[in-house]
C-alpha cells in the first residue's frame, strides 16, 4: 500500500471517529438538556397548590359541583394526571392532549415511587410519558395521596430524532470531503516525494551530476532534499576519488614496470654480451661492469623510492621528535656543495626554527630539493636555501636562477614519474619520484607545498612546516 494510501486512510478513520464522537456528545448533551428542561416543568406542576386546585374537582375528595370521579368529565391538558390513595389505587386520572384528540394514559397501574423522574410507555405503546410523583396530604382529612403528574415526551424525541438525522448526514458530509480534502492534501504534500524518487533513480542509474530537486527548506522534505543532495555529492566525489586513485595506481603501475624495465634491460644486456664472448677481458669488459653497477645502482635508488612512497601511502610516518631546521639546511647545503661544487648554494637561516617531524625524512626533503634544483639547472647556476618562522609556520624555500619550468608542465611536476624533459632526467639518473616524494613527507607532516616558476627566471619550492610549541 502507497504511503499516500495509508496516511490518507488514517486521517480518514481518525475524522469519522471524531465526528463520530462529537456527534454522540451533542446528541446526548442535546438529550439531556431537553429533558432536563421537562423535568424541570414536571417539578414546578406538582406543587401544592395546583394539586389542591385539581383535587377539588375530584368526587372522593369532597370537590367542587360538577366534578366527576374516575367516570366523570376530565379536564384536557399537556398533562396527564394520576392520583392514588394510600392502598395504591387509582382514584382519579386525567389525559393530556387537546379534548378533540386526547392522548392514551401512561401506563402506570400502581402508586410509583415519590420524588424520582422516570419514563413509562402508554397504555396503548405509542408514546412514550416523563413521569414525576409527589405525595399529598389531604388537609381536611389527613388521607396521604401519591400525585402523578406525566407529560409525552414526543417533542423531545422528535427534536432528538431530528438533531440524530441531521448529525448523521453533517457527519456523512463532513467524512467524505475530510477524506477528499485528505488524500488531495496528502497527494499534493507528497508529490516532492515522487520527484525525489525520481531524482534518485535517475542518479542510481549513473548519471551522478544529477541532483534531487530540492523542496522549500523550511519543511522536512526540503531538509531531507538538501541531506540527499549532500550525501550524493559526497558518493560521487568518493567515487571520483575512487576513480582518480585507481587511475593513478595503474598510471603507477605502468610507469614503475617501465622505469624497472629500464635497468634491467641495460643489465641483460650487458650480462649476454658477456656470455656471447663479445666483452673481453681488458676495457671493454669493465666498462660493461661500470654499466652493470651503474644500472644496478640505479635499479636500487628506483626501488628506495619506491619503498619510501609505500610508507608514506601507508602513513607510517616513522618517529617524530624535535627538529631544527636551521641547522638541517646547513647539513644539506655542505652535502649539495661537495656534491656538485659547479652549483653554488647558499643559506639564510637569522634565527633557528624547530618543528616536531622525522627527521630523516626531512633530510631528504631537502636533499631532493636541491637535486631537483642541480639536475635542471645549467652549470655554474646558483641556489639559495632559507629557512624562516612566519605567522606559526616553519618555512623552507629552495630557489634556483635556472630556466624555470613551463606552464604547462607546473601542475604536473609533484606526480610520480612525471618529467617535464624525460630524455634529459632519464640520462641524469632520474626516476621522476623525487617531488613526489617530497609532496607526500610534507602532507604526511600537515605541511603545505608550493612552486613558484617562470621561464627564463628561475624556479623556487617553498615547503611549510607547523612550527614547534615548546612550553
Amino acid at each position: 500500500m502507497a504511503i499516500r494510501t495509508k496516511i490518507a486512510a488514517a486521517m480518514a478513520v481518525l475524522l469519522i471517529v471524531a465526528v463520530a464522537v462529537i456527534g454522540f456528545v451533542t446528541v446526548r448533551v442535546v438529550s439531556d438538556k431537553l429533558t432536563g428542561q421537562v423535568d424541570e416543568q414536571l417539578r414546578k406542576a406538582t406543587n401544592e397548590d395546583n394539586l389542591s386546585m385539581w383535587m377539588n374537582t375530584v368526587d372522593v375528595l369532597g370537590g367542587a359541583d360538577g366534578a366527576g370521579g374516575p367516570e366523570g368529565p376530565r379536564l384536557v391538558s399537556q398533562y396527564a394526571l394520576l392520583l392514588f390513595d394510600s392502598d395504591g389505587q387509582v382514584v382519579a386520572e386525567q389525559q393530556a392532549g387537546t379534548a378533540d384528540d386526547p392522548d392514551p394514559l401512561p401506563d402506570i397501574s400502581s402508586a410509583p415511587q415519590t420524588g424520582l423522574y422516570f419514563n413509562v410507555a402508554s397504555t396503548d405503546g405509542t408514546m412514550t410519558y416523563r413521569v414525576y410523583a409527589q405525595s399529598f396530604a389531604q388537609r381536611a382529612t389527613g388521607d396521604i395521596y401519591t400525585f402523578v403528574v406525566a407529560t409525552p415526551l414526543t417533542e423531545v424525541q422528535a427534536s432528538i430524532s431530528t438533531l440524530t438525522r441531521t448529525v448523521l448526514i453533517t457527519g456523512v458530509a463532513v467524512a467524505i470531503i475530510g477524506i477528499l480534502a485528505a488524500w488531495i492534501i496528502t497527494r499534493r504534500g507528497l508529490r516532492v516525494v515522487d520527484h525525489m524518487v525520481a531524482d534518485a533513480e535517475t542518479v542510481a542509474t549513473g548519471h551522478l551530476g544529477h541532483r534531487i530537486t530540492v523542496a522549500d527548506p523550511r519543511t522536512e522534505m526540503g531538509r531531507l532534499s538538501l541531506a540527499l543532495n549532500r550525501m550524493v555529492s559526497r558518493l560521487t566525489d568518493a567515487i571520483t576519488q575512487r576513480d582518480r586513485q585507481h587511475e593513478r595506481l595503474r598510471q603507477f603501475v605502468a610507469d614503475a614496470g617501465h622505469e624497472l624495465r629500464t635497468p634491467l634491460t641495460a643489465i641483460g644486456g650487458y650480462v649476454q654480451l658477456y656470455q656471447n664472448g663479445a666483452a673481453a677481458q681488458g676495457e671493454k669488459l669493465d666498462r660493461a661492469m661500470d654499466r652493470i653497477g651503474s644500472e644496478n645502482a640505479r635499479l636500487a635508488k628506483l626501488v628506495d623510492d619506491l619503498m619510501v612512497l609505500s610508507r608514506l601511502d601507508e602513513e607510517v610516518g616513522g618517529d617524530r621528535e624535535l627538529v631544527e631546521l636551521a641547522q638541517l639546511a646547513q647539513d644539506a647545503v655542505d652535502d649539495a656543495e661537495v656534491a656538485d661544487p659547479t652549483h653554488p648554494v647558499g643559506l639564510l637561516a637569522a634565527e633557528p626554527v624547530t618543528v616536531v617531524a622525522n627527521e630523516g625524512q626531512l633530510r631528504q626533503v631537502l636533499v631532493n630539493l636541491l637535486t631537483n634544483a642541480r639536475v635542471h639547472t645549467p652549470a655554474g647556476t646558483a641556489i639559495d636555501v632559507s629557512v624562516k618562522a612566519e605567522d606559526g609556520w616553519a618555512v623552507m624555500r629552495v630557489a634556483d636562477h635556472g630556466p624555470g619550468i613551463p606552464a604547462e608542465h607546473r601542475q604536473k611536476v609533484f606526480d610520480r614519474f612525471y618529467r617535464a624533459d624525460p630524455s634529459r632526467s632519464r640520462a641524469t639518473g632520474g626516476s621522476g619520484l623525487g617531488l613526489s616524494i617530497v609532496s607526500s613527507i610534507v602532507a604526511a607532516h600537515g605541511g603545505l607545498i608550493r612552486l613558484d616558476s617562470a621561464e627564463g627566471e628561475g624556479t623556487a619550492i617553498e615547503v611549510r612546516l607547523p612550527v614547534a610549541r615548546l612550553e
